[in-house]
């Protein structure tokens, strides 16, 4: 029972933090809906399971090397400024929940690959790696019980959130989605350019 606590804890530890992956699901939430966040909630949950899992098999011991965590951090910021790019250049008529359900899968793999090259999470799970090597040695189906935790963890964080944006971005006008959206697409842009210049001093 304690490793499937250990992992909801694990999960919350990854998901809660303010970063670009909740900035993204707040704004694809206040823009297209509530299935569009929780889409992007979804890669993200899964993203997170896939760390925990290769760490737990001793599959990503490359990223104890400063070099590898310098070009994965490079692709991950590109990846932030894709997004960040997108949220600037997106129009406020593109308001349709409609779009969040043909989307879906479209969306749950950006948040995956979001996720999965977000510096922050690789980050996140390289500095707990010990940790989770000793617990899969120390407990039998030590791995399946700690990802079903990260799993309610993940999930949990971001229905909650997605829910209560949901309940109340009708209260929210059309000139303020737009500015949230520049913010957001801002604030992307700037952890994109922080991981870039990061990773380039990193190789140097």
């Amino acid at each position: 029972m304690h490793l499937l606590i250990t992992g909801i804890l694990l999960g919350w530890g990854a998901a809660i933090p303010f970063g670009p992956i909740n900035i993204e699901m707040i704004r694809r939430n206040l823009m297209f809906g509530f299935i569009s966040g929780w889409a992007l909630g979804i890669g993200a949950t899964i993203a997170d399971t896939t760390y925990l899992v290769l760490l737990m098999v001793g599959a990503l011991l490359f990223l104890t090397y400063p070099i590898v965590l310098a070009v994965v951090g490079i692709l991950g910021a590109l990846v932030l400024a894709w997004f960040g790019l997108n949220s600037l250049l997106a129009k406020t008529q593109q308001i349709d929940r409609g779009l969040t359900r043909r989307n879906f899968l479209h969306t749950s793999i950006s948040g995956y690959f979001m996720t999965l090259l977000n510096p922050m999470t690789i980050i996140f799970w390289s500095s707990i790696s010990s940790q989770i090597a000793s617990l899969a040695l120390g407990q039998h189906h030590a791995i399946l019980f700690a990802a079903v935790g990260v799993i309610i963890g993940t999930l949990s964080w971001s229905f909650s959130l997605n829910l209560i944006l949901h309940f109340t971005r009708h209260k929210i006008s059309i000139r303020m989605m737009r500015m949230l959206n520049m913010i957001g697409g801002t604030i992307l842009l700037l952890f994109a350019m922080f991981g870039l210049l990061h990773g380039i001093i990193e190789l140097l």
